[in-house]
């Protein structure tokens, strides 16, 4: 069951000053407004701690999304980048949050790895380095020359 700790304070602040003893000739009874006014203090530090904890969650939501915007941005911008001045702020801002103690490469590196780009560590070579680099590198579907293609046809008989 949820309680509103606030609504609960307020309603014994409230009681504490009208509850009346039946017995004795003053109008309001001692022992139950102390008990009320109890029962009040301790349902407003309830409140409290209820509003910390929610702040609490709320701060932890805010700083994991900020961080994966920045993890996002740091492996889109390493990795998609065309230019090297664009590649060149992207790896900049990457090594601002290392030397802040926010490293954040591991992430990227599998940020980079789940778009299916490749090669994580071509992204941090700047889009002209990587394509020289591409150019160099002979492809696995490069279709090799068939060492028969010379061989003339045997005759059939």
């Amino acid at each position: 069951m949820n309680t509103n700790h606030r609504t609960e304070a307020e309603r014994h602040l409230s009681q504490g000053s009208f509850v009346s003893s039946p017995d004795r000739a003053r109008p309001v009874d001692p022992v139950a407004t102390d008990f009320h006014l109890r029962m009040a203090q301790i349902h407003a530090t309830l409140a409290a701690g209820e509003t910390a904890s929610a702040d609490a969650a709320s701060y932890r939501h805010t700083i994991h999304t900020m961080r994966f915007a920045l993890i996002r941005q740091v492996a889109e911008g390493l990795a998609l980048s065309e230019g090297d001045e664009a590649h060149r702020h992207a790896l900049g801002l990457a090594q601002y949050l290392d030397s802040v103690d926010l490293n954040i490469d591991r992430e990227v590196d599998a940020y980079i790895d789940d778009l299916g780009w490749g090669d994580p560590r071509d992204a941090r070579l700047s889009p002209t380095d990587r394509r020289a680099k591409w150019d160099a590198t002979p492809s696995p579907w490069d279709v090799k020359a068939d060492p028969w293609a010379d061989t003339p046809p045997q005759p059939t008989a």
